[in-house]
C-alpha cells in the first residue's frame, strides 16, 4: 500500500505535515502550518496562514483542499480575513469542469470553466507546488509547461493561465532541519519571461524547502522550519 492510500474504514493517515516561516523583504512576517492526510476516498490538505507586519497587508487565511490519490486537486475551500473583512470561497471540480462560489460583504460571485486533465491549480501556499511536483518527474534542465487555474487575492477567484516549471539545479539543500537531496526549480507564467517568476528548492517528495522573492536566493519568501513525513 502506498503512502497516499488508506484502508477502507481506516482513520485518516498523515502523509506530510509541516510549518513554513514566511518573509517579506528579508524579514520574518508570519507562518503557515499545514497537513496532508490520506483517507480511503481521497487526500485532504489543511492549512492556516497568519501574516503580520512588516508585511504591508497583514491577514489570516485557512484552507482545505481535496485531491485524488494521484494528486489531482478536486476542491478548495478558503476563509480569508483582512482586518474586519472576511471572504469565503468554495471551489470544486466535477470531471473536467471547475466551479467557484465567492461570498464577500453580502455579495456572491460564481464562476465556472474548463479543468482538463493536464490542468493544475495554483494557490497562495507552496503546498500546491508539492501537488504539481508529485504529478511530474524532472531531470536537470527538464521542464513542464501546463494550463493552470490560479486562485488568489483579492477575491480568491480563478484566473486561467499557464505555468512553466524548470529544474535548474540538482544537489543538496542544507537547513536547520538537516541536509537532504533536493532540486531547485524556476517557476514562470508564459508568455512572461522567466525573470518575472521565482525560484525554490524542493526535496524528492516535492516538499518545498525554501523559496525566494524572485531569483535572489538571499531574500527568502517561505522556509520550511518544521516537517514530518508520515509512515
Amino acid at each position: 500500500m502506498s503512502l497516499t492510500e488508506a484502508r477502507p474504514g481506516a482513520e485518516p493517515r498523515t502523509v506530510f505535515s509541516g510549518r513554513y516561516a514566511m518573509f517579506f523583504s528579508g524579514r520574518e512576517c508570519g507562518e503557515e502550518r499545514w497537513l496532508i492526510e490520506a483517507t480511503p476516498d481521497q487526500l485532504v490538505a489543511r492549512g492556516e496562514q497568519v501574516i503580520t507586519a512588516p508585511h504591508p497587508f497583514p491577514n489570516h487565511q485557512q484552507y482545505r483542499v481535496t485531491l485524488t490519490h494521484d494528486w489531482r486537486v478536486t476542491g478548495l475551500e478558503v476563509e480569508w480575513v483582512v482586518g474586519e473583512r472576511k471572504l469565503h470561497a468554495t471551489h470544486s471540480a466535477t470531471g473536467e469542469m471547475w466551479r467557484a462560489r465567492i461570498a464577500y460583504a453580502d455579495h456572491v460571485k460564481e464562476q465556472e470553466g474548463d479543468y482538463p486533465g493536464m490542468c493544475e491549480v495554483d494557490f497562495t501556499t507552496h503546498v500546491f507546488s508539492t501537488f504539481i511536483l508529485q504529478r511530474r518527474d524532472f531531470a536537470m534542465d527538464g521542464e513542464h509547461e501546463f494550463p493552470v487555474l490560479t486562485i488568489g487575492p483579492p477575491y480568491m477567484a480563478v484566473t486561467p493561465g499557464r505555468l512553466l516549471y524548470r529544474c535548474v539545479e540538482v544537489g543538496e539543500y542544507t537547513s536547520p532541519l538537516g541536509s537532504r537531496a533536493a532540486k531547485r526549480y524556476r517557476v514562470s507564467r508564459p508568455p512572461e519571461n522567466e525573470s518575472e517568476g521565482f525560484t525554490f528548492w524542493a526535496d524528492e517528495d516535492g516538499i518545498v524547502l525554501e523559496s525566494y522573492e524572485g531569483h535572489d536566493v538571499s531574500r527568502p519568501w517561505m522556509r520550511l522550519v518544521e516537517y514530518r513525513h508520515g509512515g
